[in-house]
């Protein structure tokens, strides 16, 4: 559900997030102003902070900033408004993405026709920013093997949301994906359009789902892309993640065994994979100004590396180089990449929120790893679904909104996308969402590999490039090549 759009972009390492009616009560957005100047000196990009209430409910209350980004139209006169990006996450820095200048990579085709706009939801980037730590500590077990495991898992992720609580307080209660979606009408609102338009990459799918959902009347064209379906529960997403990461690793081993370019080829890749981590479990891995890279630390990049992004980098390259220099004692790249030890507290915060692991104690925990050792016996449940369940085991504020499905009605029809074989957000979540979303549309691209069809399938591309600019849509179940 996260991409790590900076680091992937610049060595093409990348990797790899509820229903709600709108309450009443809580406010809606006003239009507000937004004071643009360049993002760097002479750029055509153009950046500035909107204020909204830190509680949607209390309008009138504290307020805290949201970085917003936008890059012009460079045909003004026939452009079809704003397109509003989100990159995923949860937490995804899409305003800091492109104030770095990337949008003309990512979105090529658009910059004729639309002012593209992204933002940092609240916690992340350039907003009002939220820092606890990391919630998966390095020398916390992630994988208990007993119960004093699973309760020292549990202890700390209670300190750290409880630490992150004193310090943030009522800031780290409102960080949830409706608050987020209400932040967003609040920027569709400042940019005096009536409409939002949007394209939403894995998390972002779930945030433009809230979206459409709090506010149907005010949806334009909206494409959701590498779906994550909130009806799923916990443990299936684990699950599903776990069957599809397998099958990833071991098309990556494929090709690594045809590809003379891969730093494994000639080797047998599962077996170097194994035989690695077998020795980071018994005696961890020493790297230059980091803690030493364990077993668990190298299992927990997979979901970071392993899931493709063709259109941005393709990272089975670096990855099979990563591994072959940890083979030889230099694993600074797994040191880097590893969901252990990742400072981005929003991502488990509005995780914790949303999407939460709901573990009834060891038990529980025990059963739900061996099923996914069952379904996936090299990787386990080294994938996000677990990151979260362990990141949340003990997160102090209770889930606002917990798994249940995100209907949605009277919208004009969304274009859903998804690749055949995503190990991040599985094509069962496409399918699955389709059926909540009156009217939707649902391209599968059938022979692509990778997180995301915008980032993988060039057919998927087309077809949400008709959508946007066009107003054309596929049938109502279609696939593509």
């Amino acid at each position: 559900m996260k991409t790590r759009w900076k680091q992937g972009l610049s060595v093409a390492v990348i990797a790899a997030g509820i229903s709600g009616l709108l309450v009443p009560g809580v406010a809606t957005a006003k239009p507000a102003g937004i004071s643009w100047s360049e993002c760097k000196p002479g750029s055509v990009e153009q950046c500035g902070k909107l204020s909204v209430p830190l509680d949607w409910a209390k309008p009138a209350g504290a307020k805290t900033e949201i970085y917003v980004a936008r890059v012009p139209a460079k045909d003004q006169a026939h452009k079809l408004g704003s397109l509003t990006f989100n990159p995923g996450g949860p937490g995804g820095a899409g305003a800091s993405i492109f104030a770095d200048g990337l949008a003309d990579r990512l979105f090529p085709d658009y910059r004729d026709r639309y002012d593209l706009v992204s933002f940092d939801p609240r916690g992340s980037g350039s907003s009002t920013a939220l820092a606890c730590g990391p919630v998966l500590r390095p020398g916390v077990p992630v994988f208990p093997k007993n119960k004093a495991q699973y309760d020292a898992m549990v202890a700390s992720s209670r300190a750290t949301g409880e630490a992150c609580l004193k310090k943030h307080g009522d800031f780290l209660r409102n960080l949830d994906t409706r608050t987020a979606a209400r932040d967003m009408d609040a920027i569709r609102a400042a940019l005096g359009e009536e409409k939002l338009n949007f394209i939403g990459l894995s998390y972002g799918s779930y945030l433009g789902t809230t979206y459409a959902q709090l506010f149907p009347q005010r949806v334009g064209r909206m494409v959701l892309d590498g779906i994550l379906d909130h009806a799923q529960g916990a443990t299936r997403l684990m699950l599903d993640e776990a069957r599809t990461m397998e099958d990833t690793f071991n098309r990556f081993a494929a090709w690594c065994d045809k590809d003379a370019s891969c730093a494994l080829h000639g080797q047998d890749v599962g077996k170097v994979w194994d035989k690695l981590v077998a020795k980071a479990d018994k005696t961890p891995l020493p790297v230059p100004d980091h803690p030493p890279v364990t077993g668990d630390t190298l299992r927990m990049t997979l979901p970071a590396l392993m899931p493709k992004t063709d259109f941005i980098g393709n990272p089975w390259p670096p990855l099979a180089e990563g591994i072959a220099q940890a083979v030889e004692g230099d694993a600074s790249l797994f040191a880097e990449t590893s969901y252990l030890g990742d400072y981005e507290t929003a991502y488990a915060a509005v995780s914790c929120m949303d999407l939460p692991g709901e573990l009834k104690g060891y038990a529980d925990a025990k059963a739900r790893l061996a099923l996914a050792k069952a379904v996936a016996p090299r990787v386990g449940a080294a994938v996000e679904g677990w990151v979260i369940t362990a990141a949340c085991a003990g997160w102090p504020i209770k889930p606002s909104n917990p798994w249940q499905p995100t209907p949605v009605n009277g919208v004009p029809p969304i274009l859903l996308t998804s690749t055949k074989h995503d190990p991040s957000t599985p094509v069962s979540n496409a399918y699955g969402l389709a059926r909540q979303i009156q009217g939707s549309r649902l391209v599968v691209a059938d022979d692509a590999i990778g997180h995301t069809a915008y980032l993988n399938s060039a057919c998927g591309r087309a077809a949400i490039a008709a959508y946007l600019i066009d107003g054309k849509l596929p049938p109502k179940r279609s696939t593509c090549r």
